[in-house]
Formats: structure tokens, C-alpha cells, sequence
């Protein structure tokens, strides 16, 4: 994708593309009335200070120097005066609805992201909002498609342009992919409100991207085995959870509450995940170990932890037996308060997530 640097370029070169037609028109108007004008003096004046008077005519300076003789180059002067004020207010005209519709087309995220490492959210329905709210509390960049024009300016509005870009599209095609720079990204979250054009849009992503995690929302949890074989890395099935979290608040409502908190980074606590490095005072120790260092150190609980398999996917497991090993490499999750998360970024010394 273009850095932001060619992107003013294209920019540029698409308000060119608009008004050079125009701007070689009125430039052909100079020298016309140049040759004109040193015809009709007959000589009076040389070719070049017939242009120097075209120019400075068209101009509106006419310092006087060069001034028509004759009857006839005194009516080509008055010609030359009102075509260069008609030629001025319709460029004038021009150049404005060129910098105008440029500036559209800019804000609505036409020309592109230089965005790297990024999350890409394809679908702003109720989950795609969700997602996205998340994402930006957890200081996350992220670019979004949405499908309805209506809604850029709101979503824009979220976070700065250096951690949001949004843009409008059909988040399947790839031209729109392409725009939110999906072959940079870190993740791409495939959540609009219909189950084909996520199937649709996920196909498209590892089309453009091979090694790039793809999270889908569907709302038919029978999908997951065919998303799951074309490489969708997690299909979440939000209808399925919704109902989990139902059930829970029926006869363990405070257990709902929990879950609705801790996958909440901005209410009371919140889930963390980090990859641990072979430096890590927590590699090769026992989780009953790694639990007590963590908590003296972060005041945040162990919950689990995830080890990767020989293709790189990680198997989660949750409140393993206390003499379990974690080694270099794992995930340890962590359930934090949002008092002390930030205290684990800083005592583990790189940032959560993978």
C-alpha cells in the first residue's frame, strides 16, 4: 500500500488529471492572443513583447509599456479582458470543485490506508460496533468497512487518523480489502450482518493474505467447520454466545456478570493474553509458580494458558493442574482490574495479544 506520502501524490495527481485539460486551454488563450495581437500591430511590437502583453493583460497587471496602437488590437485587448474573466471564474470553479470532491473522497477513505500491523473490521452492525470499541479502548489501529456512507463521519469520529481509518465499500470486494490494506494487517474481523458475504469476504482475505488471522462473526454456528477449513483462524457465533450468557443469567446471574465484565476492557476487568519470551522469569516454572510471581508482581490472576502446536495454533487450556510447566513461547491469559492492566504491559515488558 502507498505511504502517506504517495497518497498526497495521488492526491495531487487527481486534481491535475481534473483541470490540466483546462489549464493547457487557457494557456493556448495566451499565446493566441500574443500571436494576435503582434499580427494586428503589424509589427509594431516584436513576437515576444506580444506575449509579455498577453500575458500581462490576461494577467489584470498591464503595467502600460506595451499598449495597443491601432483600432483593431484596441478591440482584441477588450476581447482578451472579458475572455480572461470569464476563463479565471469558470478555473476558479473548476479547481474548487476538484479540491472539494478530492476532499470527499479523501475523507470517506477512498484513496487508502499506509496503515501496517493493523486491524482491519469488515461490517459495522452491532458486532463490528462492538468490535471496534474495543479494539480503540485498547489502544489498538484498526481500519473499518462500512457498507452505509451515512456512517463514516461517526465512526471517524471515534480516534485520531494515525489509530482509525475508516472507509465505505462492499466489505467482500477486493478492491475494498485492498483499500483498508488487508495483505499488511495483523488480524481482519469478518462481522456484517450476513452469514454469505462473510464467507465471501473471508475466502477474499486469505486470497489476499495468506499468514493473516481472520476472526468471523456468523450468526449460524453450523458454519464454523466449513469457515474453519478455509482458513478462518476463530468463528465466533455471537446468536450462540448471546444465548450461553441467557441461560447463565437465569439461575447464575452473578456468573453473566462476571463474563459481561471481563470481556468488557473498560468496565471492571479484563482479560489479557502474552506471549512469553525465553527471558521471561515465567518460562520453565510450574503455573502455581508463574501465578505467585504474577500476582506479586501485577496484582493480576493466571486463569490458563495456551501452548502452540506444531503448525502455530495454540490450544487453550483453562486452570490447568498446578504442576502444569509453562514454557518460552506460551500464552499466559490473566484476568486483570483496569487499575492494574497497564502494571502488566509494564512487569511483563512488551504489549498483550499476539
Amino acid at each position: 500500500m502507498p505511504s502517506r506520502r504517495r497518497l498526497r501524490w495521488e492526491s495531487i495527481r487527481s486534481l491535475l488529471e481534473r483541470v490540466w485539460k483546462f489549464i493547457l486551454i487557457f494557456l493556448g488563450v495566451y499565446v493566441a492572443a500574443g500571436v494576435a495581437f503582434y499580427l494586428v500591430e503589424d509589427g509594431r511590437y516584436t513576437l515576444f513583447d506580444s506575449l509579455y502583453w498577453s500575458i500581462s493583460t490576461l494577467g489584470t497587471v498591464g503595467y502600460g509599456d506595451v499598449v495597443p496602437t491601432v483600432s483593431a488590437a484596441k478591440v482584441l485587448t477588450t476581447i482578451v479582458i472579458f475572455t480572461q474573466i470569464f476563463l479565471l471564474g469558470y478555473l476558479f470553479t473548476v479547481i474548487t470543485s476538484a479540491v472539494t470532491e478530492e476532499s470527499q473522497r479523501r475523507a470517506l477513505g477512498m484513496h487508502g490506508t499506509s496503515l501496517t500491523r493493523h486491524i482491519v473490521v469488515l461490517g459495522y452492525s452491532g458486532v463490528g460496533r462492538a468490535a471496534v470499541r474495543e479494539l480503540l479502548i485498547q489502544e489498538q489501529t484498526v481500519a473499518v468497512v462500512t457498507d452505509e456512507v451515512e456512517q463514516v463521519p461517526n465512526i471517524r469520529s471515534l480516534a485520531p487518523e494515525e489509530q482509525l481509518f475508516v472507509t465505505f465499500g462492499p466489505p467482500a470486494e477486493l478492491e475494498i480489502l485492498r483499500r483498508a490494506n488487508v495483505p499488511q494487517a495483523h488480524a481482519v474481523i469478518v462481522c456484517t450482518a450476513d452469514d454469505a458475504t462473510n464467507m465471501i469476504g473471508a475466502l477474499n482475505v486469505r486470497a489476499l493474505s495468506p499468514t493473516v488471522r481472520i476472526v468471523v462473526s456468523v450468526s449460524r454456528p453450523e458454519l464454523r467447520d466449513t469457515l474453519r477449513a478455509a482458513g478462518v483462524t476463530y468463528v465466533a457465533s455471537p446468536s450462540d454466545m448471546g444465548g450461553r450468557l441467557c441461560a447463565s443469567a437465569a439461575f447464575e446471574p452473578e456468573v453473566a456478570h462476571a463474563l459481561d465484565d471481563i470481556t468488557a476492557a473498560d468496565v471492571h476487568a479484563d482479560m489479557r493474553e502474552y506471549i512469553l519470551p525465553s527471558t521471561s522469569p515465567l518460562a520453565g516454572k510450574t503455573f502455581a509458580e508463574a501465578d505467585a510471581l504474577i500476582r506479586q508482581g501485577t496484582g493480576c490472576l493466571l486463569v490458563g494458558y495456551a501452548h502452540p502446536d506444531t503448525s502455530g495454533e495454540y490450544a487453550t487450556r483453562i486452570n490447568p493442574p498446578f504442576t502444569t510447566k509453562i514454557s518460552a513461547g506460551d500464552a499466559v491469559i490473566l484476568l486483570a482490574t483496569v487499575e492494574n492492566a497497564k502494571r502488566c504491559d509494564a512487569w511483563f515488558g512488551l504489549s498483550q495479544g499476539r
